[in-house]
C-alpha cells in the first residue's frame, strides 16, 4: 500500500515522502479500513519536525496523519461490527500509538471509529481532532449562554470549528483573522471580526470571558489585557513548564490559564456529526488534494495561510 512516512525528525519537505510498504493486518479487537480521506493539522507537522516527542509516539519511523474516514476492509479477532464494507470516521490517538491516517489501509481499535452516512466521508474526516479539539476547548473554558467569547486563530482548522460550537453553545464569538482570512471567517458568523496583524490587542473589544486561543501565540501581556478577574484562557498547544504548573497556579490566579490535552473519543465525534446533520456545524474545508500532493499540504498548513482544514483524498 502507499504510506506517507517519515525515518527521522526534520522539516516535512525534507523527511516526509511517500512509499510502498506492507498492508496491516487487524488484531484482536481492532478493524481494518479502507482510508478513503484524511484531513490534516498543524500538530502532524510538528510530530514530524520532533516537537513533544516526549509526550507523543512519533518516534521515527512513523507514519503521518491522526484522522481519517473510510469503509471497514476486514474485521480482527472478536470482532463483528461494523461489518465489512460500513463507512466509519475514526483517529489514532498520538499519545497512545504513532500516528499513520495518511495511507491506504490503517488497523485501529473498534472501539475508536464511529458509523456514518457515506455522503459524509469528506468532512466527516475534519471531526475526530480538529472539531474534538474545539469542542473539548469549550468544555474546559466552560464556556456558557450570553458569554462573549474571544477565538484567537478562527480561520484554522480548530478556531473555524471553535467559532462555530460556541455559537452553538449560545455564547457570542469574537474571531481573529488576518485580513485575507476576514471573508472566510464571516461565513462563519461571528459577532465580531478582528484583523490581529494590525489591530492593537487593546482595540480586540474585550474584556471577553473566555479566550480561546488556538494560534497558541498570545502571552501574559495580551492575556491580562482580554481577560477580567474570572475569566478563563485556554491555548491548544503544549508550552513548558507553564503546562505543568497551571493546574497549581490556577487556585491562586484571578484568570485561570489551561492547556488542551487532547482526547479524541467517538462520543465528542457524535456530537459534532449530529450538529453536522441538523446543519449547525460546517466544517470549513479550504482544500481537497490527492496523496501524492500531501507533503505540499502539510508545507501549506505551516505558513499559516491554509484557512480551515486541508482534506487529502487517500484512495483517490
Amino acid at each position: 500500500m502507499r504510506a506517507l512516512r517519515y525515518d527521522s525528525f526534520g522539516a516535512v519537505a525534507d523527511v516526509a515522502r511517500l512509499v510502498e510498504t506492507a498492508q496491516p493486518r487487524p488484531a484482536r479487537g481492532q478493524v481494518l479500513v479502507r482510508v478513503q480521506y484524511a484531513a490534516v493539522n498543524p500538530l502532524d507537522c510538528k510530530l514530524v519536525e520532533g516537537e513533544f516527542r516526549r509526550i507523543f509516539k512519533s518516534k521515527p519511523p512513523s507514519g503521518i496523519g491522526t484522522e481519517f474516514s473510510g469503509t471497514v476492509e476486514a474485521l480482527g479477532p472478536g470482532v463483528v461490527m461494523p461489518k465489512i464494507g460500513t463507512p466509519v470516521v475514526g483517529f489514532i490517538d498520538p499519545t497512545a500509538r504513532p500516528p499513520g491516517a495518511l495511507q491506504q489501509f490503517v488497523a485501529v481499535d473498534a472501539k475508536d471509529v464511529l458509523v456514518v452516512d457515506a455522503a459524509d466521508l469528506d468532512t466527516a474526516c475534519t471531526l475526530p481532532v480538529a472539531g474534538v479539539a474545539a469542542l473539548q476547548m469549550c468544555r474546559l473554558a466552560e464556556v456558557k449562554g450570553s458569554e462573549r467569547v474571544l477565538v484567537h486563530g478562527a480561520a484554522g482548522g480548530v478556531g473555524s470549528f471553535a467559532v462555530q460550537i460556541v455559537r452553538i453553545l449560545g455564547a457570542r464569538a469574537v474571531a481573529t483573522g488576518s485580513r485575507l482570512s476576514h471573508p472566510v471567517l464571516e461565513t462563519l458568523k461571528p459577532e465580531a471580526v478582528v484583523n490581529y496583524a494590525t489591530q492593537k490587542v487593546s482595540t480586540w473589544g474585550g474584556p471577553f470571558s473566555v479566550v480561546l486561543d488556538c494560534a497558541s501565540t498570545l502571552g501574559g501581556a495580551d492575556i491580562a489585557e482580554l481577560l477580567p478577574n474570572g475569566g478563563r484562557y485556554v491555548r491548544t498547544l503544549p508550552a513548558f513548564p507553564s503546562m505543568l504548573l497551571d493546574p497549581i497556579l490556577n487556585a491562586a490566579r484571578p484568570v485561570k490559564r489551561f492547556t488542551l490535552r487532547l482526547r479524541p473519543n467517538t462520543d465528542d465525534v457524535r456530537t459534532l456529526l449530529n450538529w453536522m446533520r441538523r446543519g449547525l456545524l460546517r466544517p470549513l474545508i479550504s482544500e481537497r488534494v490527492a496523496l501524492a500532493n500531501a507533503v505540499a499540504a502539510l508545507e501549506q498548513l505551516q505558513t499559516g495561510r491554509a484557512h480551515g482544514k486541508l482534506v487529502v483524498g487517500v484512495s483517490s
